[in-house]
């Protein structure tokens, strides 16, 4: 390595390698702690906290509740496999699944007030209970 064999200053050697001043103190950092310059791994996590294996239960629990949200599917799976999850790492494994987040439109509206749209600028009214 060019810094460690004192051939310049960082500024000379990244100029000499046509690469910016960060990427020699990176380099050079990296070589101090691990004694290489090879990059790092990239690619996906390593580790799902839902495994492969688990996928067809979560498949079960959304197909029998297509309008849970992602909370209440991530509590029926803690509650059948004994694994607490969080609700994005359900959304993810929502995603490996294939799903989307798109939502059913049978699905009951909110119960929050809504505006209905008019010409002369709507009303505002609270749905029944």
């Amino acid at each position: 390595m060019a810094y460690l064999a004192h051939e310049g200053t960082w500024g000379e050697i990244a100029r000499r390698f046509r690469v910016g001043v960060a990427t020699v103190y990176r380099l050079v950092g990296r070589w101090k702690r691990t004694h290489s310059i090879a990059p790092l791994r990239t690619g996906p996590r390593p580790h799902y906290r839902i495994p492969g294996a688990q996928l067809t239960k979560v498949k079960r629990l959304l197909d029998a509740r297509p309008d849970s949200t992602t909370q209440e599917i991530a509590d029926a799976y803690a509650e059948a496999t004994g694994v607490r999850v969080s609700r994005p790492t359900m959304g993810r494994a929502f995603r490996r699944l294939g799903y989307t987040r798109k939502k059913s439109r049978s699905s009951p509206p909110s119960g929050g007030w809504r505006r209905i749209a008019r010409p002369e600028g709507g009303i505002w009214i609270n749905p029944p209970s």
